[in-house]
């Protein structure tokens, strides 16, 4: 039988060159015959993305929004500010309980479209393209059913995530650097997995060289998975221009050239920063925040604006914080992670809630009325697969052969190490998220919901002395479930502070706090079957020749 460093040893004898590491060996070798002790080349000297203030951001649960919410409930009890569950049947809370809620089509409202912001990190993934699709076909015409008054691009960061990634390759090439017997304990259980089960991130590894790639090359070629905000917001900037502008092709299509006046929508610039990190008394207001909080001045209570945020909350809680006094004119439609009512889940894990998240209280926190879309299980209810994507929306038009070329080029799947194959496997699909927020404005119907009780983002206690590093994710690094304070092994290290666990979970308000009703959906329909969301936008891209 084979011992463990046997099995190690011919395990990176096979991997060592397709992963990128025989570098690291002829550098050994060559310090060997000159009788030099080799340097640690192994590290790939990548960091964190810069913040103004790194303790604020590694204490984001201590940020003090108080004065800001006394300003807001201020606002909200001048403005006589009705809960969002007035829009539930019958006006009420108990409405809410699987009836209908947000019928906020133009036919609801006098045959006038509802006016709405858009506020999408485009670049992140594929559904905000099939969102903003939907929205702008949605709004063409006289009949129009919404009228997206601007679209925002947002800011988003994979970076955090793809640390760990980075110091398993550091240590991998450590390993092998060294004679394959310097790792520590917990450094060699995070890379190799425990002898009770082994894998560890090695086997991330592995699957990021399938489809031809290292953390070391990810960073070289610029893959996305490395950016910071300011880089995802301006090309998220950059892709909603070039994307708004195919629209204009209706025209030449000749089939409905009134669609083609929704290439004239405007499109600003987000937020190049969090919240976290930052002094909330500081928001510096980008153009797209200047112009949401100047439409959101002209709405009222009664006919507010509708912001559609269908990514980290980073620029609508920019805006709350510059201009409190337009938390009673606009009403906020945000997916993300779990049920608010979830109390046994790490609730950060989802991309929206946890890369910022200050903004994210600040969405909780300050009394906005808010319809809520958890992307489970909810979200998961708008599947759209290869097959479906290649039958219907190749060669049918510019805007649909755009939506076909993001699907099956869609970024993730380079950073997830699964490959495009992933989504071509026999009943495999992608999650359309981000279309969910358009339903109660297009398709009402489709939606169920539920009144909740807004809770608090609360970060866990970490056990002490259990984390010190990426490579105790999985291995020591431990925290105490807020509700019960057993402890659980810890999900995500803080980036700028690695002796403390980053995960939070959702957890209610002191009883002596203040507490506003939200409403969250229970239930989508699909995007495929009759009368969907997905059959209502191939219909709509047919008739404007797109």
């Amino acid at each position: 039988m084979l011992s463990k460093i046997s099995l190690i040893l011919l395990y990176l004898v096979t991997c060592a060159n397709t992963i990128g590491f025989s570098n690291a060996v002829l550098y050994k070798e060559a310090c060997d015959a000159h009788g030099e002790k080799p340097k640690p080349e192994y590290s790939l000297n990548f960091e964190p993305c810069e913040v103004d203030d790194k303790s604020s951001a590694s204490k984001w649960e201590a940020v003090d929004l108080q004065p800001f919410i006394t300003q807001w409930n201020s606002v909200l009890d001048r403005d006589c500010v009705p809960s969002i569950t007035v829009s539930c049947t019958g006006g009420t809370a108990a409405g809410c309980e699987r009836g209908r809620i947000g019928n906020w089509t133009a036919a609801n409202n006098n045959g006038r479209a509802r006016q709405i912001v858009i506020d999408t990190d485009l670049q992140n993934e594929v559904d905000d393209y099939f969102a903003v699709a939907w929205a702008l076909l949605s709004s063409a015409g006289p009949s129009a059913q919404v009228n997206v008054t601007s679209i925002i691009a947002g800011p988003f960061s994979f970076r955090y995530r793809f640390l760990p990634l980075v110091t398993a390759q550091e240590l991998f090439m450590k390993d092998e650097l060294n004679g394959y017997d310097t790792l520590k304990k917990t450094e060699r259980d995070y890379l190799y997995g425990p002898p009770s089960s082994p894998g560890g991130k090695s086997s991330s590894l592995l699957r990021l060289k399938d489809v031809g790639v290292t953390p070391k090359l990810m960073i070289e070629r610029d893959n996305h998975a490395t950016w910071c905000p300011d880089r995802g917001m301006e090309e998220s900037y950059q892709g909603l221009l070039k994307f708004v502008q195919l629209f204009g092709k209706a025209k030449e299509a000749g089939v409905a050239p009134v669609f083609a006046d929704v290439a004239k929508t405007p499109v600003f610039r987000g937020q190049t920063k969090y919240v976290t990190g930052i002094d909330p008394t500081k928001v510096e207001p980008s153009e797209g925040i200047l112009d949401l909080i100047t439409k959101a001045t002209k709405a009222t209570v009664n006919d507010p604006l509708f912001v559609v945020c269908i990514g980290a909350p980073t620029n609508v809680a920019s805006a709350l914080l510059f201009a409190p006094e337009i938390v009673s004119k606009i009403v906020v439609l945000w997916d993300a992670s779990w049920s608010l009512q979830n109390r046994g889940r790490v609730v950060s894990g989802s991309l929206n809630t946890g890369e910022d998240q200050v903004a994210s209280r600040v969405l909780l926190e300050s009394g906005v009325r808010m319809l809520y879309f958890p992307g489970f299980p909810s979200g998961q209810a708008l599947q759209l697969s290869a097959p479906e994507v290649e039958a219907w929306y190749k060669g049918q038009g510019a805007v649909s052969d755009a939506l076909f070329q993001r699907y099956n080029n869609n970024p993730d799947t380079q950073f997830s190490g699964l490959g495009y194959g992933r989504y071509r496997n026999a009943g495999t699909t992608r999650i359309m998220w981000d279309v969910g927020n358009l339903i109660p404005f297009i398709l009402p119907g489709l939606l169920s919901a539920q009144a909740v009780s807004a809770p608090r983002l609360q970060r866990v206690e970490t056990v002490p002395n259990t984390c010190h590093g990426f490579e105790t994710i999985g291995t020591t690094c431990m925290a105490y479930y807020p509700s019960s304070k057993e402890k659980y092994p810890c999900k995500e290290i803080d980036q700028y502070d690695l002796t403390r666990c980053n995960d939070a979970f959702y957890v209610d308000f002191p009883p002596e706090e203040r507490k506003r009703d939200l409403v969250e959906a229970v239930m989508l329909g699909g995007l495929s079957g009759p009368g969907g969301s997905g059959i209502d936008l191939l219909h709509k891209l047919q008739a404007a020749g797109l």
